[in-house]
């Protein structure tokens, strides 16, 4: 371990910590570590005092689940098993994003929350918020996995990126000093991948030697391709996690193959956090109990059987500002029937997010959540799947009875020509039904010109 790395993980991370107001996150990480290696008794019943606080607190103070409670004769204190919360309504994103108001709990004030959005990894963008705890929490997550596959703060590491809410910049003194005593990081910005920003950021790795590399796996792929036709030597990798979309055994060889890393997949929300991760290649993604309850749904809202396909639905113990019980996420997994060697269970697949890479006139490439950050910005928030028949061509599906307004149309073309560099065809046409395909994937963005 050299001295940057020693300074980082021990003096810097934790100063910087303190700085933000982070204070809390080291403490969550040892609670979450004794529950690693606890009984699965021990893990239950810390889950179920979790989950009992939650539903005490958001029947109390958010006007949207005090009147289901009320409706459904539900009484938190009366909760003894997670069966229990069957006798509540799932909650979709469609009705958060109508009800946000009466879902948020009335003891935050304003400047309390954090603001965020998804792209709208189902389909459907939301605008959510987080407090502060729940934040601290998050990243408190991120470190528990990450210190699975033992990385730590100070580790060298690089980003494949899209969203601009993440996006890094380093242009002043404070980015800097943040990205030293954090990441240690360089990035890439997947949203603009020309030919020669593949080839900078392939060479910018090979000089920064990162050991950890976090991102899109599509994009991933898209650069390891790039870097066996250009010749680039890449240094060896010892991980790469990917996330945001699905990893395909054809995409783990690859990356396996160019980078020699162990590729680890994980599964997360923006609006919830790290869900579920491998910590090792060989394993099952292993859910985060401590701070989800998870239930697999078929069709008629009942769980399905072990090892069957259902859609996922989650409750997350720790937002107060904005209680998801029973929240609706679209997309599909099966749970394994064993669970891991810790207790904590298992996903042996999650599908329902598909995002394929699409592809400008000039032959760059481009992440599909481009676009559907450019449809959350324009304020289009219905069920969509988008399909790139051409390189300048885009058709936009959604359900007939969900318009979209001329205005948001207009201002979509504008950010999708920029975007793209040339003038875009929009071919928005109605559906009665968005469906998934064979394989259960709800694929929300396709391209046919690759």
């Amino acid at each position: 371990m050299g001295i940057s790395e020693l300074f980082v993980r021990y003096l810097g991370h934790p100063l910087w910590l303190a700085y933000r107001g982070e204070w809390p996150q080291p403490r969550f990480r040892r609670r979450f570590a004794g529950l690693w290696s606890a009984s699965r008794s021990e893990l239950d019943e810390a889950r179920l005092q979790s989950l009992r606080a939650l539903l005490r607190h958001a029947g109390t103070n958010s006007p949207y689940y005090r009147h289901v409670f009320a409706e459904h004769q539900f009484a938190a204190d009366s909760l003894t098993d997670f069966a229990d919360l069957k006798q509540l309504p799932t909650i979709s994103k469609q009705t958060l994003n109508s009800s946000m108001s009466d879902v948020l709990a009335a003891n935050y004030r304003p400047e309390e929350l954090v603001r965020s959005s998804t792209g709208g990894s189902s389909g459907v963008t939301l605008e959510f918020y987080r407090d502060r705890r729940a934040t601290v929490i998050r990243h408190a997550q991120d470190y528990f996995f990450n210190s699975q596959l033992g990385f730590y703060p100070g580790m060298k590491r690089a980003w494949v990126w899209g969203s601009e809410l993440d996006a890094f910049s380093l242009g002043s003194l404070k980015a800097r000093l943040s990205n030293f005593v954090t990441e240690r990081a360089v990035y890439f910005y997947s949203f603009d991948a020309t030919a020669e920003r593949m080839r900078v950021f392939l060479k910018q790795l090979a000089r920064h030697r990162p050991r950890l590399i976090i991102g899109y796996p599509n994009m991933l792929v898209a650069l390891a391709d790039f870097a066996v036709r250009e010749n680039i030597k890449v240094p060896a990798v010892e991980k790469v996690v990917t996330t945001a979309e699905p990893l395909y055994e054809f995409g783990r060889r690859k990356l396996r193959e160019v980078f020699g890393a162990e590729v680890i997949n994980r599964y997360g929300l923006r609006e919830l956090g790290t869900v579920a991760s491998q910590t090792s290649e060989s394993g099952g993604l292993i859910l985060f109990e401590p701070s989800y309850h998870v239930e697999l749904l078929d069709k008629n809202g009942e769980q399905v059987a072990p090892g069957e396909l259902g859609e996922l639905v989650i409750t997350d113990f720790f937002n107060y500002a904005m209680p998801l019980i029973r929240y609706r996420t679209g997309d599909l997994a099966r749970m394994q029937v064993t669970q891991s060697c810790s207790g904590w269970r298992e996903f042996s697949e999650v599908a329902g997010r598909v995002v394929d890479m699409l592809v400008r006139p000039d032959g760059s490439l481009i992440a599909g959540e481009a676009v559907l950050m450019a449809l959350r910005k324009v304020g289009i928030r219905c069920k969509l799947q988008v399909v790139q028949t051409e390189p300048d061509r885009l058709l936009i599906k959604h359900l007939h009875d969900e318009k979209i307004a001329e205005e948001h149309r207009l201002e979509l073309q504008r950010r999708l020509d920029q975007l793209f560099g040339v003038r875009i065809a929009l071919n928005f046409v109605a559906h009665d039904k968005l469906g998934y395909d064979k394989s259960g994937k709800y694929r929300y963005v396709t391209s046919e010109c690759r």
